[in-house]
């Protein structure tokens, strides 16, 4: 097995070697239009997606086999190491965690140029010149500034072991999808730029890579959900989203994903916005290779950092090249980039689309300016600065209340034009709805005015959304039933609806992000026996409890827990120390309701046994996780669409002036 491990290194070095073929040879088969060199190009890819993925189970085998002269399996394995995490230890560290990236490019790039040359070979041959380009990038980093088969002169007899906040089964799952997101976007990337570079601007190159798109988006959104999800469980500070400069690293290029979604609707069905889409995927690759710097830069300090090595100064002439490329491009396309339509209205779909794209690009640009700011104060001033919190809520919440409010709005309103008594019409349910929630809630006592916008703006939102569905069981065949109605429309019109079910997720996320207004926090140094009171709940010390395993140390306090005199059964949070890594660590404990959560960490221990217990009480967060479950039902549903572009149900619009609005 050893030697199958020593093979690791020849892989990646054969890998790069096929990708830089797969590069010239597709540029070459596209600029002179000749099949051949364009089929040895995809050939070259495919192999170098082998050999990528070779010296992936190559490492593999090395942690497996506990083979610590290697320097990476050292650093972030151990024998005590069990289970999945030792095989998890693949993207615990910086030089693993890329090369699982570039498994995912090369494979993603040659199943992506397999399907896509069946359409259009001399788009697919272009493609894949971009992505063999990125490809060859990434294994220049691994063959040498990040060569994950470093080995050591002295074997130690055991390994360092994993971050013990990486031993957690959301880190099996997280990282592995925020880099299929990351990764997914390149696929559409290279496409736009394939179009770009012909100059043949249609709709080929986004219907060729609408899955792809999907995918990515689907794979970074669970992936941020469970970042989030990890971090209430397992870093103890009682929260979800701290605004960590990695947190927006994944979080900027899934607003202008969002963003491009919902634009290259307008380009499928009206010809428009086709300078928008093209933009809007630039930026979205962009920012996921920026992502990806600041996480390996060690410029900005974050739990989720990987600080080692000197990688990081080499993705910024990569980005750099890779913006000025696409943007010169696209100022050589400006003419074939026109609209072919132009706004017949501005009380239409099309007006609030645009609406939708220039607040999204807003907020991913908000969030790039609070995350980068300290590095610009530091190179001006010579003095660190540190943006928290209180600048990204006071900024992003109003434009994030604002997209909420324009995704009740979106399905309400016609394409091309609509009257101002019709809008009023439809417009009027879901608007009483919205303000009888925000009286009904002022009454109940809640004076907080953002959590009331917030309520109002998401029961406006849903109920708008809801009668979107129930619309779909009035039209169509007049002789069958409700139910059979609502089957066919929804049926052939699976994107559509889907994107709906997608968006109620999204409501009942800000619902919970709307619960956080009311949180609530006590602290204290709890002795055996006594008790604490927080809110409606009293925590009262029962048992201290120790254990031991050949890779930890447990102690863990009992919690009896009583809610007005209920008992609500027994808490355990606990202190773990880890031996290989000689560092402690809290493990959380939560009672999770729809109405709020009991959130319960020990910091630390005395040694008579007195706690100190830091105790939340988080109010709707229930919702966060509900909610993101109703979001991952909507894209799947919305996988399961034909390949062809679904007939869409809609009501026709009479015929209008043309507004000059330029796209």
């Amino acid at each position: 097995m050893s030697s199958l491990a020593a093979l690791g290194r020849p892989l990646l070095i054969g890998g790069l070697g096929f990708a830089f073929c797969a590069t010239l040879l597709s540029a070459f088969g596209a600029v002179t239009k000749r099949p051949g060199g364009a089929h040895l190009g995809a050939r070259a890819l495919y192999a170098a997606a082998a050999m990528v993925a070779g010296a992936a189970i190559a490492l593999l085998i090395a942690l497996g086999t506990h083979n610590f002269a290697y320097e990476y399996v050292t650093s972030y394995s151990s024998r005590s190491l069990s289970g999945p995490y030792l095989y998890g230890a693949l993207w615990g560290g910086m030089e693993g965690s890329l090369l699982l990236w570039t498994v995912m490019l090369t494979g993603f790039s040659a199943i992506a140029i397999r399907g896509a040359r069946r359409r259009d070979s001399l788009l697919a041959a272009r493609a894949t010149s971009v992505l063999g380009g990125i490809a060859v990038f990434f294994l220049i980093l691994l063959v040498w500034p990040a060569d994950p088969f470093t080995t050591l002169a002295d074997v130690p007899s055991d390994g360092r072991g994993l971050n013990p906040l990486l031993q957690s089964p959301g880190m099996l799952i997280h990282p592995p999808l925020l880099y299929a997101g990351f990764v997914g976007f390149s696929v559409p990337f290279a496409f736009a730029m394939a179009a770009l570079w012909s100059g043949h601007l249609t709709d080929e190159w986004f219907r060729s890579t609408r899955r792809w798109t999907l995918f990515a988006w689907s794979a970074l959104s669970v992936g941020i959900v469970l970042g989030g999800a990890w971090a209430y469980t397992e870093l103890g500070w009682g929260g979800y989203w701290a605004w960590d400069p990695v947190e927006n690293a994944s979080f900027m290029p899934w607003l202008t994903a969002t963003a491009f979604l919902h634009s290259v609707v307008i380009q499928e069905k009206r010809r428009m916005f086709k300078l928008w889409n093209v933009t809007l995927i630039l930026m979205t690759y962009g920012l996921a290779v920026f992502g990806t710097f600041l996480t390996r830069s060690g410029i900005l300090s974050s739990v989720h950092t990987f600080t080692e090595g000197p990688i990081g100064r080499w993705f910024l002439p990569f980005l750099a090249a890779m913006l000025i490329g696409g943007l010169v491009m696209i100022a050589l396309r400006l003419g074939p980039l026109r609209s072919e339509n132009r706004f017949d209205s501005l009380m239409s779909r099309e007006s609030m689309f645009l609406i939708n794209n220039f607040l999204f690009v807003a907020a991913a640009l908000t969030v790039l300016w609070g995350t980068i700011y300290p590095i610009v104060a530091e190179l001006v001033t010579g003095t660190r600065l540190s943006v928290g919190p209180p600048f990204f809520n006071s900024v992003f919440v109003p434009l994030g209340l604002a997209l909420i409010g324009l995704t009740g709005i979106g399905p309400l309103i016609s394409w091309r034009r609509m009257s101002r008594g019709a809008f009023w019409r439809v417009v009027r349910v879901p608007l009483a709805a919205g303000v009888l929630t925000s009286v009904g809630l002022a009454a109940a006592g809640v004076r907080s005015a953002g959590a009331l916008l917030a309520f109002s703006l998401c029961m406006f939102t849903a109920v708008a959304v809801i009668s979107e569905f129930g619309r779909a069981a009035r039209i169509g065949d007049k002789a069958a039933t409700g139910a059979a109605r609502f089957a066919r429309t929804v049926g052939r019109n699976r994107r559509r609806y889907g994107g709906y079910v997608v968006h109620l997720g999204v409501v009942l996320i800000v619902i919970g992000f709307a619960g956080s207004a009311f949180r609530s926090e006590r602290q204290v140094l709890l002795d055996p026996g006594a008790s604490m009171a927080i809110g409606d709940y009293t925590l009262t010390y029962a048992e201290l409890e120790r254990t031991s395993t050949p890779e930890k140390e447990r102690i863990a306090l009992h919690l009896e827990v009583e809610r007005k005199g209920d008992s609500r059964g027994v808490l355990v949070p606990q202190r773990n120390f880890h031996r290989a890594q000689r560092q402690w660590q809290s493990e959380v404990a939560i009672d999770s309701t729809p109405i709020e959560d009991l959130y319960v960490v020990v910091t630390s221990f005395d040694r008579d046994g007195t706690a100190a217990v830091r105790a939340f009480i988080n109010p709707l967060t229930w919702w966060i996780w509900v909610g993101a479950s109703v979001m991952v039902g909507g894209m799947a549903f919305i996988f399961t669409a034909e390949r062809r572009a679904p007939v869409e149900v809609t009501v026709a619009a009479p015929a209008a002036r043309p507004v000059p609005i330029r796209t």
